[in-house]
């Protein structure tokens, strides 16, 4: 490896997290101003105006830095081993996924060659320790968020799964890198295979818990779910994972169905990689202010039935391209 590939792979996650505190400031802005929610920056009285800044753009930064510097409180009652290591071992699992995903300024480990399955388990493996964690914190807000999220995990995972093999399937490649190169040879993906493009966005509105799948973080029913009793550093790493998910879930969106990796260590690479990143974003928060709540066995019911089609719809449309020699 050499030193500016070694490099690369240092500032993989440093960029990643500063770009997911983006998507997700980009998040809560839309979805307010979707809603015509205004803030506190246009109401508060003008006098106290100064004190709340000009921006929130790094809002989520901030929250996690409080967080970081407060006391970490372990209930007496959890299984203290696995509450405390599950929010390390989750964001580890997040931040290794990056290295396998092509990032704005290059290529990284993506064009391993099973780099898909590598940074698809990589992110399996960040939710299921929160799940863990959240299981062991002997809460039951923690323990319902937790089964909540393990029977959505099914779920949202199989049309993951089914999403990221079908393109895989469609460009005879197991590489990131490669299904995005492939794409120049004959169709880019969301061309021809929309069903496909749109069922992984569909998985990503289950793994991010955004609307109408925020089931398993539900404030108004179980408090923080299973977040409830983690504190201080566990709670902002957290935090951070969710962040590196946002990143990976949007990176691989456009890097499954698009040929832009073409454009990899190039400033339209970077700046493609941005402007489609924040189009996803936009397209997430829409759905996250349009949409109300699911109920768990809405929301299982919802996957089992319209995510399926698009899945069976997504296989057909792969295999009918093969046999018509188009891919």
């Amino acid at each position: 490896m050499s030193p500016v590939d070694a490099v690369a792979l240092l500032l993989a996650i440093p960029v990643a997290f500063t770009l997911g505190v983006l998507y997700w400031f980009m998040v809560r802005k839309l979805t307010a101003r979707f809603q015509w929610r205004r803030g506190p920056l246009l109401l508060v009285y003008r006098d106290l105006s100064g004190t709340l800044g000009s921006s929130r753009l790094l809002q989520p930064l901030y929250d996690i830095l409080k967080l970081w510097k407060k006391e970490v409180v372990v209930p007496p009652s959890a299984r203290r081993t696995l509450f405390k290591a599950s929010p390390y071992i989750a964001a580890i699992f997040a931040g290794t996924a990056i290295l396998f995903l092509p990032a704005p300024y290059g290529c990284l480990l993506s064009g391993f060659s099973y780099s898909l399955v590598v940074a698809s388990y990589l992110l399996v493996g960040a939710m299921l320790f929160i799940v863990l964690g959240a299981a062991s914190s002997s809460s039951p807000w923690g323990v319902i968020g937790a089964r909540r999220e393990a029977e959505l995990f099914l779920a949202y995972e199989m049309a993951f799964i089914v999403s990221i093999f079908t393109a895989a399937y469609m460009y005879r490649s197991l590489s990131i890198w490669e299904i995005s190169i492939n794409q120049l040879k004959s169709l880019p993906g969301f061309l021809a295979n929309p069903f496909a493009a749109i069922l992984l966005f569909l998985a990503a509105l289950g793994k991010l818990h955004l609307k109408p799948f925020d089931i398993p973080e539900a404030e108004q029913e179980i408090i923080a779910g299973p977040y409830t009793e983690y504190s201080g550093k566990l709670l902002a790493l957290l935090y951070i994972t969710k962040l590196l998910i946002l990143y990976s879930l949007a990176t691989l969106i456009i890097y499954l169905f698009t040929p832009l990796a073409l454009y990899c260590s190039t400033p339209l690479g970077a700046t493609l990689h941005i402007i489609l990143s924040l189009a996803v974003i936009a397209l997430l928060s829409l759905l996250h202010a349009a949409n109300p709540r699911y109920r768990i066995d809405q929301a299982l019911s919802w996957y089992a039935k319209t995510a399926a089609a698009f899945g069976l719809a997504a296989v057909l449309m792969a295999a009918s391209l093969k046999l018509m020699g188009v891919l």
